[in-house]
Parts: structure tokens; C-alpha cells; sequence
């Protein structure tokens, strides 16, 4: 079979490089590490040969710095015979996956993250791929992973449109414009970025980068993204790789951490309480314990007016004791909200119906069905498909289904016929071909292996995009699969990150609040081993304490917080628990049955409801001016001449209604029922007895 191929009319520029540095791959590899001259790189490689000199020095010095950017460094040394120039070569180590030597249990733990997560992540195809260069080859480990009795709900909103993109271009390090809404202006303005990284919080996607406007790192919240994301340039690179930037530092912060501290708060939190403060946020400050069960909790802060909110959120639980000027500014924001409480009530005719809504910052686009999935580099996906085809000709020739091949890669059909069309052209000169496969009918592919195929049975190695994407997936898992090798995933996550070789992340998620470990894992084993637990819950915003007997089915990661659903011995019937209202969770020794009409499926599909779906009372609320825009982003709302808003706000409990609206220091204001309004009255009487002189 010849190893020359005519070339088919349809290719781009793009598919020109693809066979370019794919066949300078199977050139270099075929030679086992040994140095090949620039001469003998420029005569065999596919495309060269045809190029000037000048050009072919481009070209050559473009594709060793973008195969260098996937994790595939070519070396070169001076050319010792020639006398001048240099050699170059791929040693196997440069190419193929290292050895991370996974076990069985942790392989099926990553099989049961993509499980999970297939289907609703934007990073499925990377996702899927890495894991079946880690399976070597054999997508049935992958398949026969059991579906988990877990689920994550980790993107919504319009945010994820703009993913591929954005993914793309921190790769790429270029440089991108867009329109941006900037919130806390209501302003729309032309923005230019170095893009660095991305994060995943409370199910809403930020982009961090070096803004050109601003002269500034900042964050930009994908959903407020109001145009089509562009290069700024034509250029292959706009900016070199971030010095000192650590995606980490920005994860598990507080609102009031998000800059440089300029001082120190001190805080008094009742024993009811202190438990919750302690378990959540010790690890954005210090906590001394107190004899009678409270603590003096210590945080740094950059920003008072979130750490305000969130002491007003606490209510009575919490007392603000230094530094002054803070005190004195939460004593005047308290003594804004008494005032308000007690003025005359508008008339009811001339408040809003419910769901009318009133838009602000443009139009929120709906995202497609695939204009939000994040694509792996196609030189990483034809290096996937290769492989895997190749594992399969098992005597130099194979007739393969076409879904099989599909299902283990998740590719469309269309995808792996231009892919298969790319790499019948791949060559390096008269030592041969990768392969060719010819399609026979639409069900079938017939693939024989060339000259360099054995150079590609063994899999890549993992993409920077490809080891970011499975420590994301761990991170949404949290490393609490509740299965019966529920730690694989974590000791699993341990060996990745060392395969990676201290390369820096550009992808995280973070979490709203820190999981309790003691009460997932007793969740997880009370799920496993279908055992009784025995739970002490707090029910926000009461102060409530209760003991409940549950047997618990599900767990769920939606909007940055951990849920499980369970059926309430106590209440009869099935109920969710907030993780980070739990207090304790004991194992007890007594098993369950399932019950068959605990339903499941919706909450696999939708994570946990919005508290609109289940609250049964609904409160009137003015939001001031300042905080119109933000409550507009999330809720429907009636927008008023003054730049005011209001909107019906569900609950379910009035003491919770009191923290959330005292959360807006003095910028809401309940109108009705008037239940809810004489407890938020005499709350915020007491509060503001408390920081009176």
C-alpha cells in the first residue's frame, strides 16, 4: 500500500497543521528517540517539502511550540555530524502517558465520575477522552461502571455558552474582547482580557484574568457576558504564561477576602451557633472557644460591606465587638432599618403580580444544545482515535462498528468521518503511514495499520486541558462517590496530580460551603450499607435543633452545596438535608429497604429545587436601589421610576425571611404578610438595642 495520499478538496488551514504535526510526531517517534536532522525533518514531514525555506522555519518552530503546549516537548541538540544547525527527538517519555498506575477501584471511581457527570458538563469530551487513554485503550472499564447513587448539577444559566471559547483561548494564551455588564456600575462596557483561568461557584462560571481597562486582575462572571467572545489579535500568542498566578488562591474565599486585607474583625458567636461559624468559615480566620460554649471568631477582611451582610445575617447569633469604626457602621445601617420598618406601607393595588419581571444588563441568552460543551484540541482527539483504532487491528486489519467507535470516544458521526478523512493524509515521506481506514457503508470501518502505526498504540499523554478536566470532575464528585471504594477517588486524584508534573491548573470549582467530612462520610455509608441514620439538624434561620431518624438515598452537589434526600422516619415522608446544617450524623446499626415510591429521578435530572418550588408562603419585598440589579439577575421583578424593584419572595419559615432580608442592610424592606413583618420588627429592635452606646 502506498504511503502517499492524494489530498481531498474541503480541508482547511487547520487540517493542513493537524497532518503537519501529526506526521512530524510519527517521524520523530518512529525513530525511537534516536535525533533526526532538520534536512531529513524538512524532505519526510508532510508539508514541507513544498515550503521555502523561510516558511518551512516558521511553520517548524510554530508546531514544536504548539505540540509543547499539549505536553509534547521535542528536544533538540546541535547536530554534531552536519557541524552546524540542530537535531531533534521525541524520547518516548516526551509522548506517551506515564505510567500513573491506577488501581482497578480507583479506575472505576473515574469511570462513575463520568457517569455522573456526562451529559451536563461542558467538559465531557476531554473528560472522556483522558479516561480512555487512562483505561489504555479499553472503553468497556468505562462502561461498566455502576451508576452512583449520586449526582451533580455543575453549570446553569447562560454562563457555560461562552466556555469553549474562553477554554480555548487560555490554551492558546490569547488575548479576547467582549461586552461586559458591569453590575455594581449597570454599566456595558468593551473589555479586553488575558484570560488565566476558570472557576465553577455555586453552579455559575468566573473568568480570571489580567483586565486591560482596568490595568488589574479581575473576575468576570461568565452569565454577564453580553457578546461574542473574539480574539483581539491574529496573532498565535498574545501574552506569556502568567507568572505566580495560583487558581487555587481564589478558591473557598468569603466575599469579604476577595483583595488584600486591611484589617481584622472580632466576633462573638452564640454557643447555638458557634458550631455552624466553627465548621464553615474557621478557615478564613481564627476561633477561640469560650466557656460557655461560644466562640470569639477573628477574620481577616478587605471589603466591611459583605462581612456586614453576613454578620446581619446572623442576627442575634453574632456581635460584632471590634474594630469600632465597623460597629458604629452596622449601628447605622441597623438604626436605616429600623426607620424603615416602621413607615407607611404603600397600597397594595400598586404592587407587582407575581412573575411579571423586569429585565436589566440585556437579554440572557439560552444556551443550545451544544454551543456549551468545551472540545478537547483536535490534535489530542485525533491522537485518542488513532490509538484506539489501532489497539483494535489485532492481525495489521480490523472491521469496526461505527457506534462502538462513537460511544468510546463521544464524538458525532460527522466528527469521525472528517477525523478519519485527516488522518488517511498523515505521512513522513516514503517510510510510511499511520493507517488507513476506509468507511463500508454507515455502520462499519475497515482500518489497516501502516508502517508507524506501532509508534501510536500506546496512549498520549494527558493534555493540559485533559489532566485539568479530571481534577475538576474529582472536584465535583468531592471525592465522595458512595460506593464501596469511595476513597479510590481521592487516592486516585493523588496520583493525577503528580502525573502532572507541576503544571498550573486553570480550571476549579469551589464550594459555597466546606462539606463537613464526618457527615458526608457517615452519609456515604449509611447510602452504601442502606443503614439508619441518625441525624441533628439545624433548620436555618429558626435556630432549631432537631433529631431525626432517616434512611438516606441520595446525594446531591447542586448550586455549590451537598444535599442528601432521604426518607424521614421522624417526618414520614421524603425530605432534604443541607450538609452544612447538619451538626452530627450517626450511623445506627438497624438497615432499610428501599422504599419504591421515593422518587429519585427529578433530582438526579434538576439537583435540589429552588426554594420557589417547595416554599408554601410568599413575601412582598421593596429592594433599594443598590441592590435592584442584583435581584433582578435571579428572580423576576417590577422595576420602579426610582430604581427600585419589587418582587415575591418564597419561604418557608419567617425567622429565615428576617436573616435573609437583614442580609441587605437596610436596602430591603418587607411589605408584606404582616406575620413576617412583626418578626423582622422585633428582631431588628433587639439588634439595634445591642449596638446602641
Amino acid at each position: 500500500m502506498s504511503s502517499k495520499k492524494v489530498r481531498e478538496e474541503g480541508f482547511s488551514k487547520d487540517a493542513d497543521k493537524l497532518v503537519r504535526r501529526l506526521s512530524l510526531v510519527a517521524l520523530l517517534l518512529s525513530r525511537r528517540g534516536q535525533p533526526v536532522s532538520v534536512a531529513q525533518i524538512r524532505r519526510s514531514v508532510e508539508g514541507y517539502p513544498t515550503m521555502t525555506e523561510e516558511a518551512f522555519k516558521r511553520r517548524f518552530y510554530e508546531d514544536r511550540v504548539e505540540l509543547a503546549g499539549l505536553g509534547i516537548q521535542i528536544a533538540s541538540e546541535a547536530d554534531t555530524q552536519a557541524g552546524a544547525g540542530e537535531t531533534y527527538a521525541l524520547p518516548a517519555s516526551a509522548y506517551y502517558l506515564p505510567p500513573v498506575q491506577l488501581t482497578p477501584d480507583e479506575l472505576a471511581a473515574l469511570a462513575a465520575c463520568l457517569a455522573v457527570l456526562e451529559d451536563r458538563f461542558a467538559y465531557s469530551q476531554p473528560l472522556r477522552l483522558a479516561l480512555l487513554s487512562l483505561a489504555q485503550g479499553r472503553p468497556e472499564l468505562l462502561a461498566d461502571a455502576d451508576a452512583a447513587p449520586l449526582t451533580v448539577v455543575p453549570e446553569t444559566g447562560p454562563g457555560a455558552a461562552v466556555l469553549p471559547k474562553l477554554q480555548a483561548a487560555i490554551a492558546e494564551r490569547k488575548t479576547v474582547t467582549f461586552a461586559y455588564y458591569a453590575i455594581s456600575r449597570d454599566e456595558e462596557l468593551e473589555r479586553t482580557v488575558d484570560p488565566y483561568g476558570l472557576q465553577l461557584v455555586a453552579g455559575e462560571w468566573y473568568l480570571i484574568g489580567w483586565c486591560h481597562l482596568r490595568r488589574a486582575r479581575r473576575t468576570f462572571r461568565l452569565s454577564r457576558i453580553r457578546s461574542r467572545v473574539t480574539h483581539a489579535t491574529r496573532a498565535p500568542h498574545d501574552f506569556p504564561a502568567p507568572e505566580g498566578f495560583d487558581l487555587g488562591a481564589y478558591r473557598d474565599r468569603p466575599a469579604w477576602q476577595l483583595a488584600e486585607p486591611r484589617g481584622t474583625a472580632r466576633i462573638r458567636v452564640t454557643p447555638g451557633m458557634a458550631w455552624w461559624v466553627e465548621a464553615h468559615w474557621s478557615h478564613c480566620g481564627t476561633v477561640v472557644v469560650q466557656d460557655d460554649g461560644g466562640i470569639v471568631y477573628e477574620t481577616p477582611y478587605a471589603d466591611a460591606r459583605p462581612l456586614l451582610s453576613w454578620l446581619l445575617g446572623l442576627a442575634d447569633a453574632a456581635e460584632l465587638l471590634w474594630p469600632a469604626e465597623l460597629r458604629e457602621q452596622l449601628a447605622v445601617r441597623l438604626r436605616r432599618l429600623d426607620t424603615l420598618v416602621d413607615e407607611p406601607l404603600p397600597a397594595l393595588s400598586a404592587l407587582p403580580p407575581a412573575g411579571s419581571s423586569g429585565a436589566v444588563g440585556g437579554r440572557r441568552r439560552r444556551r443550545s444544545a451544544d454551543d456549551w460543551r468545551v472540545e478537547v484540541d483536535r490534535f489530542t482527539r485525533l491522537a485518542t482515535l488513532t490509538t484506539y483504532l489501532l489497539q483494535s487491528c489485532a492481525d495489521d486489519e480490523a472491521l469496526l462498528e461505527v457506534a462502538d467507535i462513537r460511544a468510546a470516544l463521544g464524538v458525532t458521526s460527522e466528527d469521525l468521518r472528517a477525523d478519519v478523512r485527516l488522518l488517511n493524509l498523515v505521512n513522513f515521506g516514503a517510510d510510511g503511514a499511520l493507517l488507513y481506514a476506509e468507511f463500508e457503508g454507515r455502520t462499519k470501518l475497515r482500518v489497516s495499520c501502516d508502517l508507524a502505526g506501532p509508534a501510536f498504540v500506546r496512549p498520549a499523554r494527558l493534555s493540559p486541558l485533559q489532566a485539568d478536566t479530571l481534577l475538576l470532575a474529582i472536584e465535583l464528585v468531592g471525592g465522595q462517590l458512595p460506593t464501596a471504594s469511595g476513597a479510590a477517588l481521592a487516592s486516585a486524584a493523588v496520583k493525577l496530580r503528580g502525573a502532572r508534573e507541576g503544571t498550573t491548573p486553570t480550571l476549579a470549582s469551589g464550594d459555597l460551603l466546606l462539606p463537613a467530612d464526618e457527615v458526608l462520610d457517615a452519609v456515604n455509608t449509611a447510602i452504601v450499607e442502606r443503614r439508619l441514620l441518625e441525624i441533628e439538624y439545624w433548620t436555618e434561620g429558626t435556630e432549631r435543633m432537631t433529631t431525626r431518624t432517616v434512611e438516606p438515598y441520595l446525594l446531591v452537589h447542586s448550586r455549590g452545596e451537598w444535599y442528601y434526600v432521604c426518607w424521614c422516619r421522624t417526618a414520614g415522608g421524603t425530605r432534604v438535608f443541607r450538609v452544612a446544617t447538619t451538626k452530627r450524623a450517626e450511623l445506627r446499626g438497624e438497615t432499610f429497604e428501599p422504599r419504591p415510591d421515593v422518587e429519585l429521578d427529578l433530582y438526579r435530572r434538576e439537583g435540589i429545587p429552588a426554594s420557589g418550588s417547595y416554599a408554601p408562603k410568599t413575601a412582598t419585598v421593596w429592594y433599594g436601589p443598590l441592590v435592584h440589579r442584583w435581584i433582578a439577575e435571579r428572580q423576576p421583578v417590577r422595576a420602579l421610576e426610582d430604581g427600585s424593584c419589587l418582587a415575591q419572595q418564597p419561604y418557608v419559615d419567617e425567622h429565615w425571611l428576617t436573616r435573609y432580608l437583614l442580609r441587605f442592610s437596610g436596602q430591603a424592606r418587607l411589605l408584606a404578610p404582616p406575620e413576617a413583618l412583626a418578626d423582622l420588627r422585633a428582631t431588628v429592635r433587639r439588634l439595634v438595642t445591642l449596638y446602641e452606646p
